[in-house]
């Protein structure tokens, strides 16, 4: 059984470029690191870590230079900044930078291995939760209802997102939380428009409609070296993602999942049902 590391630390954004789900750590214990298996050995020694929050996924306060709706990205990143205890925020013009901020707050973060860029994927909690530093845990001894992931899936900030490796019985508890929000149109899931939308031009998705940021960011890699919107059936079907859905049904890509009418795209899915390949 995967055992989570449970490391005792703090949070740091002051000049950062945090969305809503990533964070900078710092380990009160260093040495904590050297349970995982690193690529680089500079990141191992690297103060701050990048986390990489796991099972949900924010709209995108930039990617590639662009950025989705951006009242409802803020609100993902600030609702985090929040529940972490970090205060007195200031953003740089372009507010994509944390140029100042009451920073360094305490908390805890259970990873149990890192991605491919030797981020932590974690489960984040505020100093408030019940855990001990250095303790190894199974996935069924987590709080998980106090782990901000779960609270900013049941508030409806952000999209869920499962990969083949996320611990089934956590991933439960947040599709049956991500399903009240959408059944009661929390946050996102009043205006969310991932499962049918029409797309004119990258304007579309960063300034009219909201949809689910894996397919903003698919979106956007096409625009970026595409100028025939034609093409887009095509590149979408090209792309290697290896899904696995909730059912243990198997798909190559993640356009096996849509259909495509012109302009008009329609994902027939539910997104908690899908669980990505960590190395797609």
């Amino acid at each position: 059984m995967v055992q989570y590391k449970v490391v005792a630390g703090t949070f740091h954004v002051k000049g950062y470029k945090p969305d809503g789900d990533s964070i900078r750590f710092k380990a009160r214990n260093p040495l904590h690191w050297d349970s995982f298996k690193w690529k680089d050995a500079k990141r191992k020694k690297s103060a701050h870590k990048q986390l990489r929050i796991e099972a949900i996924d924010a709209l995108e306060t930039h990617y590639e230079g662009y950025q989705q709706p951006r009242p409802f990205a803020l609100a993902a990143l600030e609702s985090l900044l929040e529940l972490l205890g970090i205060t007195e925020v200031k953003y740089s013009l372009s507010v994509t930078q944390i140029v100042d901020a009451g920073d360094g707050t305490p908390g805890f973060i259970a990873s149990a291995e890192l991605d491919g860029n030797d981020r932590p994927i974690s489960y984040v909690f505020p100093a408030t939760a019940s855990l001990t530093d250095g303790a190894m845990l199974p996935p069924d001894q987590l709080p998980i209802d106090d782990s901000i992931n779960f609270i900013l899936a049941r508030m409806g900030l952000v999209y869920p997102t499962f990969y083949t490796t996320t611990d089934r019985a956590i991933a439960e508890k947040l599709r049956a939380v991500v399903g009240r929000a959408r059944a009661t149109k929390r946050g996102i899931w009043a205006i969310d428009r991932t499962n049918d939308f029409t797309i004119w031009d990258t304007r579309t998705i960063q300034e009219d409609i909201v949809i689910m940021p894996k397919m903003f960011r698919r979106l956007v890699s096409f625009f970026e070296g595409h100028g025939d919107f034609d093409g887009l059936e095509k590149y979408m079907r090209a792309q290697r993602d290896n899904l696995k859905m909730w059912d243990g049904t198997k798909h190559r890509s993640l356009a096996d999942l849509m259909t495509f009418e012109g302009r008009r795209l329609k994902l027939n899915a539910r997104i908690e049902d899908i669980l990505f390949n960590p190395k797609a």
